[in-house]
């Protein structure tokens, strides 16, 4: 079995290459950064001093790991390193901190959610935040930092103390200007918002001049290392979102497979869809999710889960749809649970049938009857049946019975709000609803389209992604 380091270790481990790579100024080899590993101690001072990590304990924990075998995540780190540079990290002077050495850079970011989420009157902004969450990782998902070293005092020190008021002449006026109004909670929250702007924005100014550079790490599988920078975009950046142009093209009931496929264009480029399935592990059942892919592309391209499809449903004026498939269960079933979280099928309405089997028997035909109504008659009624009965032949055949039931009937459900087919909402709608679920699904920040103007709930802000 592969060894399966820590997070901290692969982060320590990506920190100590960076520095060692710095130092020599030519390309690392596995075998220099595994001599590392193994003494700490014996490491070059100028190393030791640009590479921040918890010597104390990697001291052992880089042994143990390299006698354990480590020699995949030795290369994935020297790639990176070696990749990093000339391009991004070519002017040379940088202290490499791994990111929680460096508690200003995610910390003020949590302070200003923080206040925007507690001041957020709202029920958009509110239920946002409730259910997105704007984690901390959503918003800059970096590893490790580099910060140029001849700054780095003054930098941690702008982080750590950030004011929009010292960075923005804008932002002290406005401040000046609303003084007296400053107990009014749409004034208070507009303040927050606009402090995030200016964080991001110093984020962002930091990065292009090369003076802190946040580094998101996945494991490099070769020496040719995919870069790609992520950079926070202002306004220019909302109207380019604004103004792609979406086409869904087709949606797929697959009556052989337990999933869902929409297909859509982008700026009139084929090969994008939305996988729509469970993802859960193969003894649970749990709710589906959808995944943003390209043809062509080993990658996923991020997940959205069903309570943020339901926000965004709703807030791209979508909610006839959900009101639908509503409409059809109660006019079928009497007892359904509904979920607490979103708008589609709980998931435990199945788990609850390995509980009571006898209950499954008496559902199997009205479930295949909606499934074929979701896919408007492209997946027949008795096509479920006849596989429902077939895996209830099998020994697990209640489990795997009700976890078919349930992949189906919820990504179909998607399918279904999705499929231009259906006339319970304008297929502008629909694209709209793909605009922000590729947003969101991107990493890019949440951005809720809605005809002509754009919401930035969330908003990302600049980073280096590495590997993958």
């Amino acid at each position: 079995m592969a060894f399966k380091p820590a997070t901290d270790h692969k982060e320590s481990l990506q920190t100590l290459a960076m520095a060692m790579r710095q130092e020599k100024g030519s390309d690392l080899t596995d075998l220099e950064l595994a001599r590392a590993m193994m003494d700490l101690n014996g490491i070059p001072s100028k190393v030791k001093s640009n590479c921040v990590i918890e010597y104390n304990k990697m001291h052992s924990d880089f042994n143990s790991w390299v006698t354990e075998g480590a020699q995949d995540w030795i290369d994935s780190s020297i790639w990176i390193a070696n990749a990093s540079f000339p391009k991004y990290c070519s002017s040379g002077g940088y202290k490499f901190y791994r990111q929680d050495f460096v508690p200003g850079f995610k910390g003020t970011f949590v302070k200003i959610r923080n206040k925007i989420r507690a001041n957020a009157k709202s029920s958009v902004m509110k239920k946002m935040y409730a259910i997105v969450g704007m984690g901390e990782d959503k918003w800059n998902p970096a590893d490790i930092i580099a910060i140029k070293a001849s700054g780095s005092n003054k930098t941690m020190r702008l982080l750590e103390d950030f004011d929009a008021t010292r960075v923005s002449k804008e932002s002290a006026e406005t401040r000046k200007q609303n003084k007296d109004l400053s107990k009014d909670p749409m004034i208070t929250v507009m303040q927050d918002l606009d402090e995030m702007y200016e964080y991001n924005k110093l984020i962002d100014d930091l990065f292009k001049k090369k003076e802190l550079i946040g580094i998101s790490l996945k494991k490099a599988t070769s020496p040719s290392v995919k870069m790609e920078v992520l950079d926070h975009k202002e306004v220019k950046g909302l109207k380019k979102a604004l103004d792609l142009k979406i086409e869904i093209t087709n949606v797929h009931y697959l009556p052989t497979n337990q999933k869902c496929i929409v297909d859509f264009t982008v700026g009139g480029q084929a090969g994008h869809y939305l996988d729509i399935r469970g993802f859960e592990s193969s003894k649970k059942i749990a709710d589906i999710q959808i995944q943003l892919s390209k043809k062509g592309s080993s990658a996923a391209h991020g997940k959205v889960t069903l309570p943020v499809v339901t926000l965004i449903t709703k807030l791209s004026k979508g909610r006839a749809a959900l009101s639908k498939l509503n409409a059809k269960k109660r006019s079928m079933f009497k007892d359904l649970k509904k979920s607490s979280i979103h708008g589609f099928t709980d998931w435990t309405n199945f788990d609850d049938y390995r509980k009571n089997p006898i209950k499954l028997e008496m559902d199997k035909d009205k479930w295949s009857e909606y499934i074929q109504w979701l896919s408007k008659n492209r997946h027949e009624a008795i096509s479920v049946r006849n596989q429902v009965d077939k895996l209830l032949k099998k020994k697990s055949g209640i489990f795997d019975a009700a976890k078919y039931l349930k992949h189906k009937v919820q990504a179909y459900e998607v399918g279904f709000l999705l499929d231009t087919q259906q006339q319970q909402i304008k297929t502008d709608i629909k694209e709209n609803i793909i605009k922000s679920m590729i947003s969101y699904a991107g990493s890019k920040g949440q951005i809720i389209f809605n005809d002509n103007k754009a919401v930035a709930f969330m908003v990302s802000s600049t980073y280096l992604k590495c590997g993958g």
